[in-house]
C-alpha cells in the first residue's frame, strides 16, 4: 500500500499545478538567478580582495591549487548527484508518492555521508604525493604551504558533499530559492575571510589563513538553509540503505557513466593545473593567473546558464516522458536561444573591453597592471567559449532527463582527448602559454555542443532549423555593432593612468560602455524583430504597471 502525504502548503507541493511550463521555468530561473546574481557580486568583491592581498605571486598560486584540489573533490558529488538522484526522485513523487521518493533518498543519503567519511581521510593522507604531482616550477615552501591549505580546506567538503544531495532534493520539490541561497552564503563567508585580510592588512600567509578559515565557515553556511527549508520533510528520511530497490538501482546505472566522464573530467582539469605550472609559463603564479583570468566569465554562466539548467530539469525530465516531443523541443529550443540571445553579443563586448575591464577588476594593491596585462590573453580564450559553456548545460540536462547520461559522457571523453592535446601543443609545442590552455576549453566544449546537438536531434520535434539559423546571423550582426560600440566609448570614458580614485572611475567607464553596447544592440535586435525583444518589453512592461501600482 502507498502513502501519499499532502502538503503542508502550497510551495511544498511535490507537483504544483502551473499555467505553462515556460512560465513556470521562468519563474525558477528568475529566482535562482536573483540569488545567484548576489552571489555573482560577492563573489565579483571577493576574488579581488584575495588578488590584492596576493598578486600573481606563489603565495596565490598556493591558494589556487589548493581550493582547485577540495573543489574537484566535491564536484564528484555535485556533478553525479543531480542527473542521477533527481529523475529518480521526481518519478517516485509524482507516480507513487512522496514516502515513496523518500527511500530513494534515505539510500542516497546514507551512501554520500559514507563516501564522504571515506574520502575526505584518504585525500588527507594522498595531498603530499597530490600537490607534488601537480607541481613543476613550484619550490618547497610553496609545496608545503598548499599541502596545509588544502588539509585544512577538507574540513569543508564534508558540508559542501553533503550540499549538493540536499540541494537536489529541495529541487525535487521546486524550491529552488533555498537551494540557491546556499551558494550565496558560501561566498560571503570567502569574502568574511578576503575582508578581515584586507582590514588588518595582513601579510600573503596570514592573509591566505583568513581566506581558508571563511571558506570552510562558507561550506558549513552553505547546508544550513538547505537542512532548513527541507525542514518536516526530513521524518520520512529512514536508517536504511535499500541495494534492492528498482529505483536506486535505476540511480546508480545513471551514476555509473557519469561518475566515469566526471572522473576522466578531473583528471584532465588535475593536468591543466600541472600545466599552467610549466617553466615556459612567464608568469610566478600561473594557476592563479589561469584560475582569475576565467572568473568573470564563471560568474556570467552562474548568473544565468547555470540558473537556468538548474529550473528547466526538473520540467524536462516531466517533459520526457511524455509521448509527444514536440514540448521537450519547444523547450529546450527557447534555452538555447536565449543562451545564444544573451551570450553572444557578452562575448563580443568583453573581448572588446578586455584591457580597461580587467584592470578595473584585479588591478590593486599586490596585483599589478602587468599582472592584468598577463591575465588578458586567457581571459580572451575563455570568453569566446561562452556560449558553448552556456549551451552545453542545456544540452546535457536533455540527456540527463531523457535519461541518456551515457552519450554526454562519451561525448566528454572525446572531447576532453582533444582538449589535452591541444592545450598541451599549444603550450609545450608553441609557447601560447595561458591562452592555449583557455582556448583548448572552449574549443573542446564547442566541438562538444556540436556532437551532443547531432546527437539529439533524432529524439526531437521540429527544430525550426531556418528560423533559428537566422536568428543566429541577426544576433551575430547585432553583436558586431555592440562590439564596435564599446570600443569606441571606452575610448572617450577611461580615466588617465594617474586619474585619482583609478579603479572606480574605469569601473564606471567600463560599466557606461558596457551598458551603451548593450542598449544598442537590444535596439538593433528590436529593429531586426528578434522575438526575444518582444519577450523583454512585456517583462519591462510588467515591472512598469507594477511599479504603478506599488
Amino acid at each position: 500500500m502507498q502513502t501519499t502525504s499532502s502538503p503542508s502548503s502550497p510551495q511544498d507541493a511535490p507537483l504544483a499545478d502551473v499555467p505553462s511550463t515556460g512560465q513556470s521555468v521562468a519563474r525558477a530561473t528568475a529566482g535562482i538567478g536573483a540569488l545567484h546574481i548576489a552571489r555573482f557580486v560577492v563573489g565579483f568583491i571577493a576574488q579581488p580582495l584575495i588578488a590584492h592581498n596576493f598578486g600573481l605571486r606563489w603565495q596565490a598560486d598556493a591558494y589556487a591549487v589548493s581550493t582547485e584540489i577540495v573543489q574537484r573533490i566535491w564536484l564528484l558529488f555535485e556533478k553525479v548527484i543531480n542527473p542521477a538522484f533527481l529523475p529518480n526522485f521526481i518519478a517516485a513523487m509524482k507516480e507513487e508518492g512522496e514516502e515513496r521518493a523518500w527511500k530513494v533518498a534515505s539510500t542516497a543519503v546514507w551512501l554520500v555521508a559514507i563516501a564522504l567519511l571515506i574520502m575526505a581521510p584518504l585525500a588527507w593522507l594522498g595531498m603530499p604525493a597530490l600537490v607534488n604531482l601537480l607541481s613543476q616550477k613550484a619550490g618547497p615552501e610553496q609545496i608545503d604551504l598548499t599541502i596545509r591549505t588544502a588539509r585544512t580546506l577538507l574540513l569543508g567538503l564534508f558540508f559542501l558533499g553533503f550540499s549538493s544531495l540536499t540541494y537536489t532534493i529541495l529541487n525535487g520539490y521546486k524550491r529552488f530559492v533555498y537551494a540557491a541561497l546556499g551558494d550565496t552564503l558560501w561566498k560571503i563567508g570567502v569574502l568574511c575571510g578576503a575582508l578581515v585580510a584586507l582590514k588588518i592588512n595582513a601579510p600573503p600567509e596570514r592573509a591566505l589563513a583568513l581566506i581558508v578559515a571563511g571558506f570552510v565557515l562558507g561550506s558549513l553556511l552553505k547546508l544550513l538553509p538547505h537542512l532548513f527549508a527541507i525542514g518536516r520533510k526530513w521524518r520520512f528520511l529512514r536508517p536504511k540503505i535499500d541495494l534492492k530497490d528498482p529505483l536506486a538501482r535505476k540511480m546508480f546505472a545513471l551514476a555509473v557513466p557519469l561518475l566515469l566522464g566526471i572522473t576522466v573530467s578531473e583528471a584532465r582539469g588535475f593536468y591543466l593545473v600541472y600545466l599552467a605550472d610549466d617553466p615556459s609559463v612567464q608568469v610566478e603564479a600561473g594557476r592563479a593567473a589561469l584560475k582569475w583570468s576565467r572568473i568573470i566569465g564563471d560568474n556570467l554562466i552562474q548568473i544565468f546558464p547555470y540558473a537556468l539548467s538548474i529550473g528547466i530539469f526538473p520540467f524536462l525530465a516531466d517533459l520526457a516522458r511524455e509521448r509527444d516531443r514536440q514540448p521537450l523541443t519547444d523547450t529546450l529550443l527557447g534555452a538555447l536561444r536565449i543562451c545564444i540571445f544573451v551570450f553572444v553579443p557578452l562575448t563580443a563586448i568583453l573581448i572588446a573591453l578586455r584591457f580597461p575591464l580587467l584592470r578595473a577588476v584585479w588591478e590593486s594593491g599586490r596585483l599589478t597592471q602587468a599582472d592584468t596585462i598577463a591575465m588578458s590573453a586567457p581571459f580572451v580564450a575563455f570568453t569566446l567559449g561562452l556560449v558553448a559553456f552556456a549551451c552545453e548545460m542545456m544540452l546535457s540536462q536533455t540527456f540527463y532527463a531523457m535519461t541518456r547520461a551515457w552519450t554526454p559522457t562519451l561525448i566528454g571523453l572525446g572531447t576532453s582527448v582533444l582538449w589535452v592535446t591541444v592545450a598541451t601543443l599549444g603550450v609545450e609545442g608553441l609557447g601560447w602559454g595561458l591562452a592555449a590552455i583557455a582556448g583548448a576549453e572552449s574549443l573542446s566544449k564547442s566541438v562538444k555542443c556540436l556532437v551532443m546537438w547531432k546527437m539529439l536531434k533524432p529524439h526531437l520535434g521540429d527544430v525550426k532549423r531556418r528560423d533559428n539559423i537566422f536568428f543566429c546571423l541577426k544576433v551575430l550582426a547585432g553583436s558586431i555593432v555592440a562590439a564596435l560600440v564599446s570600443a569606441i566609448l571606452i575610448r572617450f570614458l577611461a580615466p588617465a593612468d594617474d586619474a585619482s580614485r583609478f579603479k572606480l572611475k574605469m569601473m564606471l567607464a567600463v560599466t557606461l560602455s558596457g551598458l551603451g553596447a548593450v542598449g544598442v544592440f537590444l535596439i538593433f535586435a528590436s529593429a531586426l524583430k528578434i522575438e526575444e525583444t518582444r519577450a523583454l518589453s512585456a517583462i519591462g512592461g510588467k515591472i512598469g504597471r507594477k511599479l504603478k501600482r506599488g
